[in-house]
């Protein structure tokens, strides 16, 4: 009988471990460095909102507001923190932002367009995929069909014409750039 109640004993202690691992640990942050890495990611989207729809304030009303709302996070949480650790934290997280808005224009050049006046001197060639089956077949007077870029007919030239022009091409344009 002593070893039922034993065993019983035994199965009870474990599941409160199951239980109290399974559920109420996960829970509990591990450390107060966990609490403020949390409290700093809550910094982080509260500047952005700040900045967002605090536009007509000031930095120093911008900064009133964001630790005013850390505080409240802070309290619901059950930190305890000064008002300078949450500037200093705040601070930081301002800063990251500038920091990414930074690095962001840096990476991504303004666009820009360039419009070439000048046609390319000698004779240019458009390649194109977006022709007719018939395109490459001569007529029956000798002549052979000309195309625009677009690919549509724009009148016809005769064969002999059009093998010296292909000879005398001196530039290619791809897609608005010179390839040759």
């Amino acid at each position: 009988m002593n070893d039922i109640i034993f065993a019983a004993i035994n199965l009870g202690i474990a599941v409160a471990f199951f239980v109290l691992g399974k559920y109420v640990y996960p829970k509990i942050p591990k450390t107060i460095t966990d609490k403020l890495f949390e409290l700093g990611q809550m910094a982080e989207k509260f500047v952005v909102w700040a900045r967002e729809f605090m536009k007509s304030s000031t930095g120093v009303e911008k900064m009133e507001k964001v630790v005013e709302m850390l505080k409240e996070v802070a309290e619901e949480a059950g930190l305890k923190v000064t008002d300078e650790q949450l500037q200093a934290i705040v601070q930081a997280a301002y800063e990251a932002m500038k920091a990414g808005e930074k690095e962001a224009q840096q990476a991504a050049p303004a666009a820009s367009v360039v419009i070439n006046t000048q046609a390319p001197a000698g004779t240019v060639a458009i390649p194109t995929n977006d022709v007719p089956e018939d395109a490459l077949e001569d007529n029956a007077d000798g002549t052979v069909n000309a195309y625009d870029e677009q690919g549509k007919k724009v009148g016809t030239i005769a064969k002999e014409v059009a093998e010296q022009t292909a000879a005398n091409v001196t530039v290619i344009l791809q897609e608005g750039a010179v390839v040759k």
